[in-house]
């Protein structure tokens, strides 16, 4: 009921209770009848505005899901409604914009880098028949600095578009298989270094992820524990599994994290104080960071005698039950 009725409602009623008091003069009955009558019309008020807000808030999550305005309806409702279809559709093509264009992007540098392998592989090329000159060297050094670059790009690009999320295809995978996957491609850095890498994992333990990425995760964290490594030292990959997840760490024999970056190591393009003689652009960790989250996992890090980062994986289908229930 609107403000105005009630008002106007109180008023008749305060006027047929005054003139039943002239009737029946020191009577209880008329006071009592205007209370009891006024209390109700305040209750059918309430019940009337609280049904209202109901309507309005399911309306309103339905417009939200998809749902289309009346555009003949003419009240309060409605043209709110038609505002937040409006708001709605105007956000949903900036979203697809806005994804479209870093598609454009992710492309873009993809095609770049592709470009840029052929005068690279010409200048490594030239570079070797120059000899062992120092001149050379640095012409190497610098043309597979390029082509890390690079690569690091393609990567950066595939994650920033969310092009992992809609490649991901998890799957029941044993831990060894991603571990020995993952030290294959960091041994050669390790031999370079002297480093000796040491899997700790207990038998038959398998997680629920899309192995090339997961993979791609894990190398990208021992790649860093080799870099901060000093020479001739180990670094040990274990595993522990709990009740719906698996735990894989990666322990190096480093100087450790400060406790006040350790928050940041995380971000895409940060570099700590001990990664400042490094080679490298910052955005190994972020990618780890960034494929085991998109498949229902954690990533984080702690100092241990050294540096500790660690990959939580779920054991099972964490998205199965959303399935089996919309199925159903």
């Amino acid at each position: 009921m609107k403000p105005g009725l009630t008002v106007a409602a109180v008023f008749v009623l305060s006027l047929l209770l005054t003139a039943a008091n002239q009737v029946f003069l020191g009577s209880p009955v008329p006071t009592a009848l205007y209370a009891l009558a006024v209390c109700s019309l305040f209750f059918f008020s309430v019940w009337e505005e609280k049904k209202k807000r109901v309507r309005l808030i399911t309306r309103l999550n339905a417009l939200f899901d998809g749902g289309e305005a009346d555009p003949t309806a003419e009240n309060e409702e409605s043209a709110l409604a038609r505002k937040v279809t409006l708001t709605r559709k105007s956000a949903e093509v900036r979203e697809k914009r806005l994804a479209e264009g870093y598609r454009n992007l992710s492309s873009l540098v993809s095609d770049i880098a592709h470009q840029s392998k052929t005068p690279l592989t010409s200048v490594k090329m030239y570079a070797e028949l120059l000899g062992d000159s120092e001149e050379a060297a640095v012409i190497r050094n610098q043309a597979d600095r390029l082509g890390f670059l690079f690569d690091a790009l393609v990567k950066l690009s595939r994650c920033e578009c969310g092009l992992i999320d809609e490649n991901l295809d998890p799957e029941p995978v044993p831990v060894d298989t991603l571990v020995s996957r993952a030290v294959s491609d960091a041994l050669p850095k390790a031999d370079a270094k002297d480093i000796f890498i040491r899997a700790d994992l207990p038998e038959g333990l398998t997680v629920f992820c899309d192995p090339g990425w997961t993979a791609e995760a894990l190398f990208n964290l021992l790649d860093n524990a080799i870099k901060y490594s000093p020479p001739k030292t180990s670094v040990t990959v274990s595993a522990e599994e709990y009740e719906t997840f698996v735990r894989i760490d990666v322990r190096d024999e480093g100087p450790g994290i400060p406790e006040e970056e350790l928050p940041k190591i995380w971000k895409r393009f940060t570099r700590g104080t001990e990664a400042a003689s490094q080679d490298g652009v910052g955005i190994g960790l972020y990618l780890a960071r960034a494929i085991v989250t998109a498949q229902g996992g954690r990533a984080f890090c702690r100092n241990s005698d050294g540096a500790v980062f660690s990959l939580i994986l779920p054991k099972n289908d964490v998205n199965q039950h959303k399935r089996s229930g919309s199925d159903g």
